[in-house]
This record gives structure tokens, sequence and C-alpha cells, in this order.
């Protein structure tokens, strides 16, 4: 009898805290999702600032549609994983308040979260092969460019706790392909 009323309220502590774990652990795939939708800015900037260059020396390079779709995706990338964040924050604040009855309303909200976060990182792989067509032009129209120079460029984060906006200087100096595979 000991065992089982153990067991019982075993099972029942492990209900209410798996939700809690899962909750988490999806905390830590929006930061890394965060980091990617941050990136693909970052190469949105440094392919601003290449193409900038290119026409500088007089070098025509027709990527203006494939451009737009890549800050499409990433745009697209931004706006989906601040949906997620805001489902996270909810459930977050649901699980503040600790009611019995918000545990099926966290729940939703998480899958609307991890929905989210999937469509994030989708608009970001699709991004990704955006930007591999561009590189590839860019090369065709310019064999002898170099794309992995560094390359200092502004993106401006928003915050989620206190959405401020921050100027954060970013510099990388990796090759523009290798980067977005990251």
């Amino acid at each position: 009898e000991q065992v089982k009323d153990a067991a019982k309220k075993l099972h029942g502590t492990w209900n209410k805290l798996k939700h809690l774990i899962r909750l988490h652990a999806d905390r830590v795939v929006a930061a890394r999702v965060k980091g990617l939708v941050n990136q693909g800015a970052v190469l949105e900037k440094r392919l601003d600032a290449v193409l900038a260059k290119a026409k500088e020396k007089g070098i025509e390079v027709d990527v203006s549609a494939e451009e737009s779709q890549f800050s499409g995706k990433i745009a697209l990338a931004k706006e989906k994983y601040s949906q997620a964040q805001a489902k996270i924050s909810e459930s977050l604040d649901l699980r503040a308040k600790g009611e019995p009855a918000d545990s099926d309303k966290i729940k939703s909200l998480m899958n609307n979260a991890e929905e989210f976060l999937k469509e994030a990182r989708d608009a970001i792989k699709e991004a990704h092969e955006i930007l591999k067509t561009i590189v590839k032009k860019i090369k065709e129209a310019v064999p002898d460019a170099n794309l992995s120079e560094e390359t200092e460029v502004e993106v401006a984060e928003e915050s989620p706790e206190s959405a401020a906006s921050m100027v954060t200087n970013a510099t990388t100096a990796t090759n523009t392909s290798a980067t977005a595979q990251a």
C-alpha cells in the first residue's frame, strides 16, 4: 500500500514536471532559432555590402529577385520567431500562476510555439538555399570576388524582456555560404 501511494505521488509529480521540462526545452530551441534568425539578418546586411561593392566597381549582378526572396524569408523567420516567443512567454506566465486548470492551455501554447519555431527554421532553410543561388551568381559574375572578407554590419535587435531596440555589432570573417550553413 505504501509503495502504491508513493508511486501515485511520484506519477503525479512527474506529470506536473514533464510540462515544465518541455517548456524549458522549447526555450532552448527558441534561443537557437533566434541565433539563426540573427545570423540571417547579418548575412542579409553582408549581402547588401557585397552587392554595393560590386556596383561601385561597375559590375552588375542581377540578383534582385533572389535578394528580395531572401529578405522575405528572413523577415518571415523573424515574424515566426516573435510569435513563438510570445507563446512561450504566455506559457511561462501561466506556469508561474500554477493553476492546475492551465495545464491544457500551456500544452496548447507550447504546441503552437513549436509550430512557429518549425516554420521559422523552415524559412531560414529556404533563405539558405536562395543565398547559395545568389553566391553562385555573384561568383559567376565576379570570379575574384572575396566573399569571405571581414564586413562589419549593424543589426537592430529587439529584446523580448524590455522590447527596446539595441544595436549590436556583428563582425564575421567566415565564408558567406559556410556561415549560412551553420
